[in-house]
Order: structure tokens, then C-alpha cells, then sequence
């Protein structure tokens, strides 16, 4: 198997030509199989999967979806996230942070209290319910814990804002334009600067 690069060549996963020369357009790469990065990432005859996963095993599991046929993912449309006080988390995303409510998205349907913030075209979704997790030996970095990306044009702008909150924050150990910080239920985001959204 030839070595795949990283460019612009796409992984051949049984997609028609038509269907990879608008992918390659679109800059994107929602229209292959899950396992593309997984194809993507083979050197040589040695496969190498994500992590450091190395086995046959492995390389037949992610392989296999192909024969599913393919997923078009657009993007995410929203994260949830729990917390225990929906006004306190109103105020540290809107009023810190600067996000705004989706007045669109109401939850009287819902068993339990919640809003929707807009990031972007995509949003997050509060909800007051019970943490299962524990809160306590959380990692001092975020990058370290269970986390969700945002990006942003500017990383300064941000920190300002968190430093007059005092809200904590700790720098990309990738030397990256990010910053890793909590919110008030100990949930934690990372926000990049990007020039360009995707």
C-alpha cells in the first residue's frame, strides 16, 4: 500500500471519482467513511490507527464500516452540558463568555430546565440535571480532561474576559493559540484562535 499524503490526496475508500473530487473541493472530509482518518494516517504496510492502536484486529474493526456504507456528517449541531444552576451557567456563558440565547430552541417540552447559546451556527445546550461525574482529582489542565472546542478569531479578547471574571485558565501545552478553562460545574471547554472557521 503507497503512503498516503497529507495534502490533498484522499484515502480511496470505494467512494466514486465525483464523490472525491467534491471533497477535495469542499476542503472537507464528511463525505468519506468513519475510519478515513484511520485510512488516512496507513504508511507503508504497516497500518497505524488512532492513538497508537497497531493491530489487525483493530484495522478490520475500523475497516469494516465501508460495507455500511457512508455517513455525510455536516458538523455539530449542538453540545450538552450539565449543570447544576442554570442561572449561575446563564451568566458565566452569556455574561462572560458573551454567548446568546437561542429564544427559538424552548424547553417546556423538556423534563427539566435548560437554554440553548448560540456558538456560531452551532450551539450548546445547558441543562440542569445532575452531574453523574465526579467533580473532585479533575487534571489542573483541561487538555487532560474531557473538553469541547471552540474557535475564536481572537484568543485575547477571551482572556481578558476571563481574567476579569477570575476564571482560570491555562495555555495550550501544544504551543497553539488556546486556552483550556472550566465553568462553574467544573465542565471544561478550550477555545482556539482560527483564522478561518473549518
Amino acid at each position: 500500500m503507497q503512503a498516503i499524503k497529507p495534502s490533498r490526496q484522499l484515502p480511496n475508500c470505494n467512494l466514486s471519482q465525483q464523490t472525491r473530487a467534491s471533497a477535495r473541493l469542499a476542503g472537507r472530509r464528511s463525505v468519506l467513511p468513519i475510519f478515513s482518518k484511520a485510512a488516512a494516517s496507513r504508511v507503508g504496510s504497516s497500518p497505524k490507527l488512532p492513538n497508537g492502536i497497531n493491530s489487525p484486529y483493530a484495522l478490520k474493526k475500523y475497516s469494516n464500516n465501508v460495507s455500511k456504507g457512508r455517513v455525510l456528517f455536516h458538523g455539530v449541531h449542538h453540545v450538552a452540558v450539565l449543570c447544576k444552576d442554570l442561572e449561575r451557567s446563564l451568566d458565566f456563558y452569556c455574561g462572560t463568555l458573551g454567548l446568546e440565547v437561542n429564544p427559538d430552541r424552548p424547553d417546556e417540552k423538556l423534563p427539566y430546565r435548560g437554554a440553548w447559546l448560540w456558538i456560531g451556527p452551532e450551539m450548546i445546550h445547558l441543562m440542569e440535571l445532575p452531574n453523574p461525574d465526579p467533580l473532585s482529582g479533575r487534571p489542573t489542565h483541561g487538555g487532560r480532561d474531557r473538553h469541547f472546542c471552540i474557535g475564536v478569531e481572537e484568543i485575547s479578547p477571551l482572556e481578558e474576559r476571563l481574567k476579569e471574571a477570575d476564571v482560570e485558565y491555562t495555555r495550550s501545552m501544544s504551543g497553539r493559540p488556546a486556552i483550556f478553562f472550566r465553568d462553574p460545574d467544573m465542565n471544561c471547554l478550550e477555545c482556539v484562535e482560527m483564522e478561518s472557521w473549518r
